[in-house]
This record gives C-alpha cells, structure tokens and sequence, in this order.
C-alpha cells in the first residue's frame, strides 16, 4: 500500500508541479514594464507639492515612485479589510498653492497606478501679494570723498602712527568701496 500512495503522489505531483510553472511564466513580469514614476499635476498649476512633510517640488511633476513614495510598513488603516500591518505604499499627499484651499489625501497603491490631477478649489478674486522693489546697491563713494581718505591715511603712515601693513590694507579697502 505504500507503494501505491508513493506512485499516487508522483503522479499527481508531477503535472501540479508543472502546471505552476506554465501559470508562474504567463503570470510573470517578463514583458511587462513596471511603473518607475506618477505626474501630479494640478489645475491651476504652481502648486507645491509635499509627500508626508516632505516638500518635493511643484506642479506640474513627474514623481520618482521609489524616491518619493517608497514602499514600507504600515499600520492597519480603517480602509484595510484585514491584518494587522502591510508592506506598501502609503502616504499623505498635501497639494498647496497661495489663493487655493490646501489639498490633503492620503495616497496608496491604487492611486499611484495612474497619474494624479487635482483640481484646486482657489478664490477667484485672490490677488497675489505685491512684490517688494528690489534693494538698490549702495550709492559709490564720491571720489572727493576716496581722496580725503586716501591723504588722511598717507598722513598716519607719514607720522607713523601706522604700520606699514596697516596702510596697505586700509588702502585696499578704501579702494575696494569704490
């Protein structure tokens, strides 16, 4: 009788075995190219874009998913059926943009499998702030004024009240302020 269950076993065993493989060839990833990025993209455009707190640019934006999204472990959330943690991408997705009601999702594996695009819901009579005219450099030193330095100078080296050094440098940089 244990022969039997031997030879049962093989016969059986065999083509199970095989028939794994055939399914694990046409269920492979041979030919198929895997997602490496997400766009996010939003409307109106401009909006800067954070992946839980961390600020990884503007919209419109191509997202490395293994940069910006990696996948880690993660606590039951209430959407999950079952189990206690899971191996996935998880994150909150912030969009935000001056005039525009701040947008937050928390993003998955779902979402991730096609591109994002979010329409802001902005105030149509928002006026951006005014920019500030840019600082004007300081005016140079008037030459009259360069010149009474420069003598003043001469003077305290000529008296000696200053070092050779002490000249030169002073010199360079009343120069320099030209």
């Amino acid at each position: 009788m244990t022969i039997f269950s031997k030879r049962t076993s093989c016969i059986i065993g065999w083509p199970l075995l095989l028939s794994s493989a055939v399914l694990a060839g046409c269920g492979g990833s041979a030919g198929i190219k895997l997602r490496e990025a997400v766009l996010i993209e939003t409307v109106p455009p401009g909006a800067q874009v954070k992946v839980s707190g961390r600020d990884i640019g503007t919209t419109p934006l191509s997202a490395d998913l293994d940069k910006e999204f990696p996948r880690h472990w993660t606590a039951r959330v209430k959407s999950d059926d079952e189990g206690f943690a899971f191996y996935r991408r998880l994150e909150t997705l912030d969009l935000k943009k001056d005039g525009c009601e701040t947008y937050t999702q928390q993003i998955g594996e779902t979402d991730l499998a096609r591109d994002i695009k979010i329409t802001l819901k902005c105030d149509p009579n928002f006026q951006p702030a005014a920019v500030a005219a840019p600082v004007a450099a300081p005016a140079p030193a008037p030459i009259v004024g360069i010149e009474q330095r420069l003598r003043t100078l001469e003077d305290l080296k000529t008296k000696g009240l200053i070092t050779e050094d002490e000249y030169r440098a002073q010199r360079q940089r009343i120069l320099d302020g030209m």
